[in-house]
């Protein structure tokens, strides 16, 4: 084949695998797609009787974190769905808008090109996100685990009646959000979406509370300025400032603290923050 027909095919080739990507992106989830769910969220049960079943504590913590793994596995499961994925994760809603007074999605919240889809929480780099606290035991885990299971399994049972494509995909993605965020909770960050929490901040009338609840509050719940030392909380507020400033950028409608809205932010925290560790 000569190099501008060998040129024209691949053209042809590359339009015709866009389109095929784009035809299954389309395709709504599916029973079958519900079904493979199903087997995972079974093992997911099973693997979490055993760990309740279990008495010896090394063998407890090899089945607390095989159980942890695997839902982290069934929770790309559910993002890889048809029609649930998107490249750009613009369309994912991570945070609970009956208490966040609003839709906030990945791209207004990092920016349009957020690689991986993942939400590094306040303070917690990336590759670590799913990582449990060290103090959480096996015993523990099983308490908080299992109505957290319980919910999941309700969820598939109402996505696999479902009969109407689009109300399925509703349901998954509702299924998504109430597991990441119970995930996020057991793993200590449930203050992401604490309700009224504005009104819970120290010296909550002064231009340092209000700037924290305005600021913070476009992302998510402010954070109690007792999280992390005065420390920790300079290396935390340059890094979502940072973001902001991406996300302002990628048109995501965010408004960027200016120097002086930045100092008192930190003087304030630094104020109320947590003793040195």
């Amino acid at each position: 084949m000569s190099p501008p027909r060998l040129v024209a095919a691949l053209a042809i080739f590359g339009v015709a695998a866009l389109l095929a990507t784009l035809a299954e992106a389309a395709t709504p989830t599916g029973p079958q797609q519900v079904q493979q769910l199903q087997v995972q969220l079974d093992a997911l049960n099973r693997q979490l009787t055993q760990l309740k079943a279990t008495s010896d504590p090394a063998a407890q913590q090899q089945s607390m974190q095989r159980h942890w793994s695997l839902m982290q596995d069934y929770m790309r499961s559910v993002r890889e769905m048809p029609g649930m994925y998107a490249p750009t994760c613009t369309d994912w809603v991570m945070m609970d808008s009956s208490l966040m007074g609003g839709e906030k999605t990945w791209s207004n919240i990092w920016g349009p090109d957020m690689s991986g889809c993942k939400w590094p929480g306040h303070g917690t780099p990336k590759d670590t996100m799913w990582g449990m606290p060290g103090s959480m035991s096996p015993t523990m885990y099983q308490s908080q685990m299992q109505p957290l299971m319980q919910r999941m399994n309700s969820q598939i049972a109402a996505i696999a009646k479902e009969t109407d494509p689009k109300n399925r995909e509703a349901l998954m993605r509702q299924h998504y959000a109430t597991t990441y965020r119970d995930m996020q909770s057991l793993r200590g960050m449930g203050w992401l979406w604490a309700p009224n929490a504005a009104a819970s901040l120290p010296e909550k009338d002064s231009r340092g509370a209000q700037l924290v609840a305005s600021v913070c509050a476009q992302c998510h719940s402010p954070p109690s300025p007792a999280l992390h030392t005065a420390t920790e909380w300079t290396e935390v507020l340059s890094r979502m400032r940072a973001s902001l400033q991406h996300t302002a950028a990628a048109g995501g409608g965010v408004k960027v603290p200016g120097a002086a809205e930045l100092d008192a932010i930190i003087k304030y925290l630094s104020k109320h923050a947590a003793a040195p560790r």
